[in-house]
């Protein structure tokens, strides 16, 4: 949602109304309703939806840098070997995304193009300068 405020404001230069969501209210989004959906059902939604506004590609055409959405963090020094097994776990992830989306039918949308296209699984400087600068709207 922070993401969504700062792109109406610095962006798009606007200011809707934003109103809590309620069950169905992807089915209410018509005329001039729009919503923000995330997940998977806004992989779904892009199907039903005639104008689809990515939140990623706005931030990138406004700053010029990717979006940081997610990230493993600790408010600690983690243990050594828990470092190691948590990387080999993701390794190994990365290793098997096609038995992954094999195992994981979704028909709205290409789940090997999600996962190999569309997240990008390092943290760079490009992606740190990026929060600073999403930290530094809130």
């Amino acid at each position: 949602m922070a993401l969504l405020q700062v792109l109406l404001k610095k962006y798009w230069k606007i200011s809707p109304e934003l109103l809590p969501s309620t069950v169905g209210y992807e089915d209410k989004i018509q005329g001039r309703a729009a919503a923000l959906v995330i997940g998977d059902r806004a992989l779904t939604q892009r199907n039903k939806t005639k104008y689809i506004y990515d939140l990623a590609s706005a931030w990138q055409q406004m700053t010029g840098l990717p979006f940081l959405f997610a990230a493993w963090v600790s408010n600690k020094k983690l243990p050594n070997d828990f470092v190691a097994a948590f990387n080999k776990a993701t390794a190994v992830g990365l290793d098997h995304i096609d038995d992954i989306v094999a195992g994981n039918p979704f028909a709205d949308y290409d789940l090997h193009d999600y996962y190999t296209l569309n997240i990008d699984y390092k943290l760079d400087d490009k992606k740190k300068e990026a929060l600073k600068l999403f930290l530094s709207y809130l």
